[in-house]
């Protein structure tokens, strides 16, 4: 979608509806596509929050997904979002994708907390190729077992609780002065099929 056309879609639905003023608005965003335009639009649009596909930084495993993605694209789509005025980031990372392991789950952490998201949201690979024909080219024999897999969700859950990132359930986590963070806190956290 070109900048523009977000901008007048935007615009519509704060026309059409009722839109509380510290609403959170949110997208999803590939990091690898993002340009300055697209992060302006966002900012001028009353997006404030985004969610960033990382999954893994370790080359080996983009090469097996087809998703070659480095920190360096990541960081720029970082830095695009903040200057435009977007502060509230989730990254999202996937465990047990193939030839991981829990060395380049540790480092795509690592990375990730260099660049302080507000959240990360934490998911197991689903390999079900008779229901995604993309991940028929992914070679089966490259995945890692359950243990391989727990020991990768575990780690990674670790050393996000390590960089001061409170665990919410089993697969999210958020900086303590998050709103979900808070809300866990304060008891008022919900979860449904969509998510807290």
């Amino acid at each position: 979608m070109a900048p523009e056309a977000f901008a007048d879609l935007v615009g519509a639905l704060r026309y059409s509806y009722f839109v509380l003023p510290d609403a959170e608005i949110a997208v999803e965003i590939d990091p690898r596509t993002l340009t300055e335009p697209m992060a302006e639009a966002l900012g001028f649009s009353g997006v404030n929050r985004t969610s960033l596909g990382v999954q893994s930084f370790d080359p080996d495993v983009q090469r097996a997904i087809n998703r070659m993605q480095s920190f360096e694209q990541t960081a720029t789509c970082v830095e695009r979002l903040r200057r435009a005025g977007i502060d509230k980031l989730n990254f999202d990372l996937l465990y047990g994708l193939p030839l991981q392991t829990v060395d380049s789950c540790l480092d795509t952490v690592a990375k990730c907390i260099e660049l302080r998201p507000d959240r990360f949201s934490v998911f197991g690979y689903a390999h079900i190729p008779s229901f995604k024909k993309h991940q028929r080219a992914i070679d089966e024999s490259m995945l890692p077992g359950s243990a391989d897999r727990h020991l990768q969700s575990e780690a990674i859950a670790d050393a996000l609780v390590g960089a001061g990132y409170v665990r919410i359930g089993f697969d999210h986590f958020a900086l303590p002065e998050d709103g979900l963070a808070v809300a866990k806190q304060d008891g008022r956290l919900r979860r449904n099929f969509q998510g807290y």
